[in-house]
């Protein structure tokens, strides 16, 4: 029969299954890590603000307005419509607060 582990010995094999599975874990970190993609993600701590953008037909913003003032966006796609009869669509945008 086997004998009983001592509390060392139980202490110690307790420690290197925790260092296996540490490795394995950072191991796991650095391929996710190391995927696509998962440096354009840190890239996204920009903050956002909605506004309003008064686009072309081609999809080309124009021009944009503060969010709260939709009525102003849709007044100049309005105006442009009438001055050369093309249709124009206002769309919320997300944009860096800089801009």
């Amino acid at each position: 029969m086997g004998r009983r582990m001592s509390n060392r010995d139980r202490i110690d094999r307790m420690r290197e299954e925790a260092a296996a599975t540490e490795r394995e874990k950072e191991k796991r970190r650095a391929e996710r890590a190391s995927r696509p993609g998962a440096s354009a993600k840190a890239d996204t701590d920009v903050r956002l603000k909605l506004v309003w953008a008064v686009k072309d037909p081609g999809g080309e913003v124009l021009c944009t307005y503060p969010y709260p003032r939709k009525d102003l966006a849709e007044a100049e796609a309005q105006r442009r419509r009438v001055s050369d009869g093309r249709s124009y669509i206002v769309t919320p945008e997300k944009v860096p607060f800089d801009a």
